[in-house]
């Protein structure tokens, strides 16, 4: 569930050194870089700048991914998750959205299709009440999932992930992406996953106005990949 946020109540946050101030910045759902102390910003922006290698690799394997998966299927999938937002961590996996392929009715088609490609993990139904089915496999070290959905399911993510991506400034990037690092850091796995979801629902009127349609308890597909991995 979706929980009211307080506002940040002052500035000169150091979230990195003290608990109350990321508990703070918590309680907010968001946290502006100007609303971090000025060391802290510095460091935020250290971090995000030496991850730039690491984007760029993890540019490079989404693009290979795309490439085999639309080899396997014919259809290229997109890219739905923090590579294609811009926040992902070194451990970060891909994932990638795609309708289901022409030649499969279903999922007993679908697995056939992948057998000996990639690895069958589950089937949940996504907002529009259909079943998406998720696949994976790993390129080096990093985890790629497939999510094969109906048309319509397709459609609606795309659209939620592009006003993500066009949602987030470069300082937004940073700010979310530093957040996310300290809280991958303390194993604060819920907290992490609320935090990327309150930044989901921030970037996207379409989440949100699903939120508001009474679509709450299906927010979840849309918003992850329903593998049982770590952090994204």
């Amino acid at each position: 569930m979706h929980r009211q946020h307080q506002p940040i109540p002052a500035r000169g946050l150091r979230p990195s050194e003290r608990q109350d101030d990321l508990r703070c910045v918590l309680d907010a759902g968001w946290v502006q870089l100007d609303d971090l102390h000025p060391q802290e910003r510095r460091r935020a922006a250290r971090f995000y700048a030496d991850r730039a290698p690491g984007h760029q690799y993890l540019a490079g394997v989404q693009h290979a991914a795309q490439a085999v998966c639309e080899r396997w299927t014919g259809n290229r999938p997109h890219p739905m998750g923090s590579s294609y937002a811009g926040t992902a961590l070194d451990s970060s996996d891909i994932d990638l959205y795609a309708p289901m392929p022409n030649r499969c009715v279903g999922l007993g088609d679908l697995r056939e299709l992948l057998a000996g490609r990639a690895a069958y993990r589950k089937t949940r139904p996504g907002p529009t009440g259909e079943d998406r089915h998720l696949f994976s496999y790993t390129e080096g070290a990093t985890r790629i999932d497939l999510n094969f959905v109906p048309p319509s399911d397709y459609r609606l993510a795309l659209t939620v992930v592009q006003e993500i991506a066009a949602g987030l400034t470069t300082e937004d990037r940073i700010a979310h992406t530093w957040i996310k690092h300290l809280l991958h850091e303390q194993s604060e796995e819920e907290a992490y996953d609320h935090w990327k979801t309150t930044m989901r629902l921030r970037t996207s009127p379409t989440l949100r106005a699903l939120m508001a349609s009474g679509g709450v308890g299906r927010i979840a597909a849309i918003q992850q990949t329903a593998s049982s991995r770590g952090c994204s």
